[in-house]
């Protein structure tokens, strides 16, 4: 099993709590995949449709932080 940890940051991002950001960016990571499996195939080195999204976790910054 393999985990991957992405971190992502936006500087003026607005469209809901936190809690909904997470779940758009779930639904288009997912939606994401399978898209690039069934273009890839067979030729899909990632197994991109074997893939789950665990968790999102959403947060506010500090200046300071960015």
């Amino acid at each position: 099993m393999k985990k991957v940890v992405i971190e992502m940051t936006h500087n003026e991002l607005s469209g809901g709590s936190n809690a909904e950001i997470g779940l758009k960016l779930t639904d288009l990571i997912i939606q994401s995949l399978r898209w690039w499996h069934g273009q890839l195939g067979d030729k899909d080195p990632l197994k991109l449709d074997g893939w789950q999204v665990k968790s999102i976790e959403v947060t506010d910054t500090s200046r300071s932080d960015r």
